[in-house]
């Protein structure tokens, strides 16, 4: 029931292999029970294995076994031929003389004291129950999210429940950043939680800079604000911050110019729905007062800001200095 204030969050919810049950798995898992071929193939260097599941990741889980098993089984819940894997893998399966196949049958337990030595096999037409003796035991039947306390907070999620990012580790709520297992990405191991992690504290540290400045030179100003967008690569901007600055140095301490290198700053040009460079964005007391974007004069600035000055007297005043 604590309450922790920050001014970000970074979710690390991570994510588990989906569990069957099944007698003996929980016991022994880590003692023969793995969920992850590339992690512990190498443990059953000439060992015999079961897998069980018959999907793309579990196909190609086990033909990775085969590099290192003696043989790998893979228990397969439909008749014989039917894989729910793509066709491709499993043309490619079929061929592999160390795969071998038990159809029609689930795993109904895993028997072991210290260590897996041996599971029973059931199959779903008969009802038979053999068992045979083996050395591991591999599950490949999909993971599970840990993001069910995420489901109202407005954070989006995929079909499977995984966090939705995008290559920053920024969720669709500002100041929101997620990483590891539980979102959506290509591959799920320790290495590359480690990089998401990286990557997550490096663009949140930002953010609060970022938010920081904005927050103290623009919301908390005690003047009105030319919250100016610009770009290195546009050169129409420089025309537009040199024209604002003059403006600026004109109304004599009665509005300020803070400027906006859009590539730094994409969260905050997002917040003002800038699309086009330059832009400008009148803020005063927080509170937004007009916007133009692309082509702008002096003249559609000082519009913006006729609730400042009059703007009568401000064209006569441009007119009689001639500019």
């Amino acid at each position: 029931g604590q309450e922790i204030k920050g001014n970000t969050v970074v979710l690390f919810p991570g994510a588990e292999p989906r569990s069957l049950n099944v007698k003996g798995e929980h016991r022994l898992r880590g003692k023969g029970v793995s969920y992850c071929a590339t992690c512990d193939a190498d443990f059953f260097e000439d060992l015999d294995v079961i897998v069980v599941g018959n999907g793309d990741a579990a196909i190609e889980e086990a033909m990775y076994l085969t590099k290192f098993a003696n043989s790998v089984t893979i228990i397969v819940i439909h008749d014989e031929g039917i894989l729910d894997c793509n066709k491709a893998s499993a043309e490619k399966a079929f061929k592999n003389p160390k795969l071998k196949w038990v159809w029609s049958s689930v795993l109904e337990e895993i028997k072991g004291e210290e260590i897996v030595d041996g599971v029973v096999i059931k199959n779903i037409n008969s009802g038979e129950l053999t068992e045979m003796p083996i050395d591991g035991v591999f599950f490949f039947v999909g993971t599970v999210p840990k993001t069910a306390f995420l489901k109202d907070t407005g954070v989006e999620l995929n079909q499977q429940g995984y966090i939705v990012t995008n290559e920053m580790m920024e969720t669709n709520l500002p100041g929101v950043y997620a990483a590891g297992d539980a979102r959506v990405k290509y591959l799920r191991q320790v290495v590359t939680a480690c990089s998401d992690g990286a990557i997550a504290s490096v663009a949140a540290q930002k953010y609060i800079e970022e938010m920081e400045t904005f927050q103290e030179q623009v919301m908390e100003s005690d003047v009105p604000v030319l919250l100016t967008f610009w770009a290195p690569q546009v050169e129409e901007s420089f025309a537009a911050v040199g024209m604002l600055e003059g403006l600026v140095e004109e109304m004599a301490g009665k509005v300020k110019m803070v400027k906006m290198d859009t590539y730094r700053n994409k969260k905050i040009a997002a917040m003002y729905d800038v699309t086009e460079i330059p832009a400008v964005v009148v803020i005063d007391k927080g509170e937004v007062k007009g916007k133009l974007s692309g082509a702008f004069s002096k003249e559609d600035v000082a519009s913006l800001l006729k609730y400042i000055i009059d703007p009568t007297v401000f064209m006569l005043n441009f007119i009689i200095q001639g500019r």
